[in-house]
């Protein structure tokens, strides 16, 4: 039998738990609504919603009542997110999006300055390549030439390998008399 003070502290845990989870979907929300267009991002951030909601209400049930379900834990979680969306629900959204806000343009800037060396790396790859064939112009077609020689040469001892071995061997037979 379970005393008030055990069913007061598990409710008040449910509570807690319940107010985790308008925290989160208050985030949850304040993310979601900057990116309504893409599909497969929105899937994801509700999957990952979902198993952090999950996560609290296993924490909350196990962390207070060792894992038993009472019908007051269930009201508890709803009470909790009910009080939070009623009296702290308006300014912990706005505060959510002043960071988000904060947050993302705090990224853009830190982005925009680190490609700052690549975008300067990339316009000197791009001008030396260009430079490059200003140079080369006609001799793009002699430098073909030149690639190809190596796969020529193979081509062509694989040919004349018979010729080659031949001779070599009329020759060593034809010193042979003299020694």
């Amino acid at each position: 039998m379970e005393t008030i003070q055990f069913q007061s502290y598990v409710f008040s845990y449910s509570l807690y738990g319940g107010i985790i989870i308008g925290v989160l979907y208050d985030i949850y929300r304040v993310i979601r609504g900057k990116k309504k267009n893409e599909k497969l991002i929105t899937s994801l951030w509700d999957i990952l919603f979902l198993i952090s909601v999950f996560a609290v209400v296993v924490w909350a049930i196990f962390s207070s009542s060792y894992g038993e379900i009472r019908g007051y834990v269930l009201i508890g979680f709803l009470v909790g997110f009910y009080l939070y969306e009623k009296l702290l629900g308006r300014i912990a959204s706005g505060l959510f999006h002043f960071l988000y806000k904060s947050i993302s343009s705090f990224f853009k800037r830190t982005n925009s300055i680190l490609a700052v060396p690549i975008k300067i790396m990339y316009s000197f790859i791009k001008r030396c390549y260009y430079n490059l064939t200003l140079a080369l112009g006609k001799k793009k077609n002699r430098l073909r030439k030149v690639s190809k020689l190596p796969k020529q040469i193979i081509y062509d001892s694989k040919k004349y390998y018979g010729y080659i071995v031949k001779r070599k061997e009329r020759k060593s037979s034809s010193n042979k008399g003299f020694f």
